[in-house]
């Protein structure tokens, strides 16, 4: 097949000032369209880095608040637990100034007596061999 062939134009440009004053004004436009977009471009690019970086931030500061309130559940038991202790500790002290009281202990534990008294012993438990196991006290 032949080529077409392109017909001639009978419209002509005119390259006046206007015109080429008219083609700079439209390349500065476009020119600051596409630096526009590209600045555009970069600062959401940033955006996005900070953000990214707040949320990092942000989880980070939960997980820890996270851990900070179990360590402190862990520690108020620990607490209770301790004040218990003391409180027994304070009641064993009151006791200790009693004299009757440590006249009984003294009696049951080092087998002492009064006057007219007698001490029989009666083991709790035995240990593999048959001997009594003296390690193990009963509780007042």
């Amino acid at each position: 097949m032949p080529k077409k062939q392109k017909p001639m134009s009978t419209v002509s440009r005119i390259n006046s000032d206007y015109t080429q004053q008219e083609k700079i004004r439209k390349q500065r436009l476009h020119n600051k369209k596409v630096s526009l977009y590209r600045t555009l471009a970069v600062m959401s690019i940033v955006f996005l880095i900070a953000l990214g970086s707040l949320i990092t931030l942000l989880v980070k500061q939960h997980d820890t608040l996270n851990q900070k309130e179990e360590e402190k559940v862990a520690v108020e038991k620990e607490l209770k637990v301790q004040e218990k202790r003391q409180k027994e500790l304070n009641e064993q002290l009151v006791k200790l100034d009693d004299n009757d009281y440590i006249a009984k202990i003294v009696r049951k534990n080092l087998f002492l007596s009064k006057k007219g008294e007698k001490i029989f012993n009666i083991p709790n438990s035995l240990d593999d061999e048959g001997q009594i196991d003296i390690s193990k006290n009963q509780k007042d």
